[in-house]
């Protein structure tokens, strides 16, 4: 089960229970606005391991693939009808920016938008797409708090008018439409609700909602580690900033939650969870497994705790998918992360002999039978050589390989997983020492085995001097290879042997010649791998 803290101060003052029934009233309001820019989004389920449906708020399929257009439009609407037509001014890490860029296009008015640096450049892109000339763009600092900051100092300035994320009562009113939504589809009330939290609007919002229409339901915040601003204050029992801001969790790096959204989760969550970013891109391979449905990481904070929850077969808990604004480049990332239900993966460093048929008898004598998912190798001697190997190893033989790798017999190596060098893959060799080198990436079946076959024949006719392999789960593996020859006519002869066996794509020496590294190269080897 994640971590968690209970609520510290349900006791509502006189000052925040008036705050709860003006949301009631502005919520009432929002639901006869925010119609006019998009539909209400569908609920879906999913089954969890527990043997409970997980309902799904799909707010991923919203106009902007996010939930936030709903507070914006609410907000910028009410003040369109009261006469508005001047500058709108925003901060946000991505969703944010898109619902006001949507609302200043529709409503024809100009918008300054404000964004980290490190947002990623799907957001971006959104944004001038749907606010087009109305809206400009400016990238500054480093967060989401670096970006309010001068947002703030700019519309001071200009005269603009600032649109919160999440912290105003217009705002927190439109993101409580979802909370209606999921109220008027569920055929029975839930048992517990997960909802994300970055400076809480939406989850103030849905929570009024649910805990009005289902006062049964257990309401349950969910944070990723080093993101738990609203936990910590809960705790505190006043909105406070939090030193460390992970931001993995782009949409909800937020360090401090807004004052509003505080006042209300502190009279209405009853339990405030964190998950890991591990747990988070899990949760996200789960939905894609289960549902085909991408989403942010953001997104999946509600459906990582789920997973993590301990859920009873009879329960009926439900979540927010809040957005699927996710970087195509961050899929790959996500992927690897993902992978927790997986058998573990130890990364080992040997010393071996530095001569043909050494590594390739290092992989038939001590891992014939184990998955090797990973292989990293440079010469860097005439004498010795350093694999770097990544096993894939069930939970329960751990120790298994612990013992087996006492033997004596086994050559010596250290254990280097985590390593910063392994898992950047810094790879040294020395080309200086190598003797007619040829490079190639050579695909070969994606099976235990095939790797250790094709090296058992290549170390016949040379010797690899270069290894950059990893698996990648798709049918057909790829490895950069480099291979050395005592004499032409030995490579002549690999040259044919591999034409005729195997699918490779030649690399000329020129393209790698730049990862050579100093002189010293088993020094900085060493080095490396034990930082």
């Amino acid at each position: 089960m994640p971590e968690s803290n209970q609520a510290s101060d349900l006791n509502a003052e006189p000052a925040d229970r008036e705050l709860l029934r003006q949301l009631e009233m502005e919520t009432q309001a929002a639901l006869a606005r925010v119609y006019q820019l998009d539909d209400p989004t569908p609920l879906e389920s999913i089954e969890l391991e527990s043997g409970c449906k997980l309902v799904l708020k799909r707010e991923d399929l919203s106009k902007v693939h996010s939930y936030k257009w709903r507070g914006s439009f609410n907000k910028i609407a009410s003040m369109h009808r009261q006469g508005f037509s001047g500058k709108l001014v925003a901060a946000s890490a991505g969703n944010h920016a898109q619902g006001v860029a949507v609302v200043a296009n529709r409503m024809k008015l100009p918008a300054t938008i404000f964004m980290p640096r490190s947002t990623p450049h799907l957001k971006q892109e959104s944004v001038k797409a749907f606010g087009g000339e109305f809206v400009d763009i400016r990238l500054f600092g480093d967060s989401f708090d670096e970006a309010a900051s001068e947002a703030g100092r700019f519309a001071a300035e200009s005269g603009g008018t600032m649109i919160p994320p999440y912290d105003d009562l217009q705002v927190i009113a439109g993101q409580s439409t979802i909370g209606e939504e999921i109220a008027d589809c569920l055929a029975q009330p839930p048992t517990h609700v997960f909802l994300e939290v970055g400076g809480g609007g939406m989850a103030a919002g849905v929570a009024s909602v649910i805990k009005r229409r289902f006062p049964g339901a257990k309401l349950i915040i969910v944070e990723a580690v080093d993101q738990n601003c609203m936990g910590v204050s809960m705790l505190n029992g006043k909105p406070t900033t939090i030193d460390v801001l992970d931001r993995f969790c782009d949409g909800t790096a937020v360090a401090c939650p807004g004052d509003l959204p505080f006042r209300i989760c502190r009279q209405l969550i009853d339990e405030c969870v964190t998950v890991t970013n591990d747990q988070v891109c899990e949760a996200i391979q789960y939905l894609w497994q289960k549902k085909r449905i991408i989403v942010e990481p953001s997104a999946a904070l509600g459906v990582a705790a789920a997973i993590q929850y301990a859920l009873k077969p009879a329960d009926r808990p439900a979540t927010i998918l809040s957005g699927s604004n996710v970087d195509f480049m961050m899929l790959p990332k996500i992927a690897r992360r993902g992978q927790a239900r997986r058998p573990e993966t130890r990364y080992y460093a040997f010393e071996i002999s530095e001569k043909p048929g050494a590594m390739a008898g290092l992989l038939d004598n001590f891992f014939a039978n184990m998955n090797i998912i990973d292989f990293q190798y440079g010469k860097v001697s005439h004498h010795n050589a350093y694999p770097v190997i990544g096993i894939e190893v069930p939970h329960n033989e751990i120790e298994l390989l612990e013992k087996f790798l006492i033997d004596p017999n086994v050559p010596p190596h250290h254990d280097v997983t985590g390593s910063p060098a392994s898992d950047f893959r810094v790879i040294p060799f020395n080309m200086d020492i190598i003797s007619l080198p040829f490079f190639a990436v050579i695909e070969f079946a994606n099976r235990p085995g095939a790797l250790r076959d094709f090296m058992r024949f290549a170390s016949e006719l040379s010797n690899v001097c270069y290894m950059n392999y990893t698996d990648t789960g798709q049918t057909e593996g790829q490895a950069l290879m480099g291979f050395e020859f005592d004499n032409i006519g030995h490579q002549s002869e690999f040259l044919d042997w591999l034409q005729k066996t195997t699918k490779f794509q030649v690399v000329p020496t020129d393209v790698v010649r730049h990862f050579n590294p100093s002189d010293d190269s088993s020094t900085r080897w060493q080095t490396l791998r034990e930082r």
